[in-house]
């Protein structure tokens, strides 16, 4: 009995000196971080129809983003045409990267003294996706303003939110 337990004395230790030699092995590895130069987005010029009149029928007023402005339905294009143009954001970011530009559904105008207008249908050059040259790009918006049936005569205001983020 006294040889069996010298026997199971010796094996274990051998058995915890082979698992501690032979049992457990480690690596390491680097690791890395690179932060880069945020995008960003600041308006340079506003989006403006311009003058507008309206009638007993509703009608829009387009814009596009190359500038073209042209009228439908009730609303027409008087003479005196006041400001109009897109609106231009200045984007700027990593080198030579592409980001996506989301615009949005769509924006409440309010009338100085009263009523409302909605702008939709909002479409950008570029579109969809940008890249960037020389880390910048210039977005330029248009949209379609919706003038109601014997809309009030007015100044309308609003805003509006274009994103944009790294593809």
């Amino acid at each position: 009995m006294k040889h069996l337990v010298k026997f199971f004395s010796v094996v274990t230790v051998a058995l915890l000196f082979a698992a501690n030699t032979y049992g457990q092995v480690s690596a390491t590895a680097n690791a890395t971080a690179t932060i880069i130069t945020p995008i960003g987005i600041t308006n340079s010029t506003d989006l403006a129809f311009g003058n507008v009149a309206a009638s007993a029928t509703p009608g829009t007023v387009v814009i596009t983003p190359a500038g073209v402005r042209t009228a439908g339905g009730g609303a027409t294009l008087p003479a005196v045409t006041g400001t109009f143009g897109v609106a231009t954001f200045a984007v700027t970011g990593l080198g030579t990267s592409t980001y996506a530009i989301t615009l949005p559904a769509s924006a409440t105008l309010t009338g100085t003294p009263s009523g409302t207008m909605t702008v939709d249908a909002f479409a950008s050059t570029p579109s969809g996706t940008g890249a960037l040259t020389g880390g910048t790009q210039t977005i330029t918006v248009g949209g379609t303003l919706n003038v109601g049936a014997a809309q009030a005569a007015g100044s309308y205001t609003g805003t509006f939110s274009v994103t944009v983020n790294y593809n």
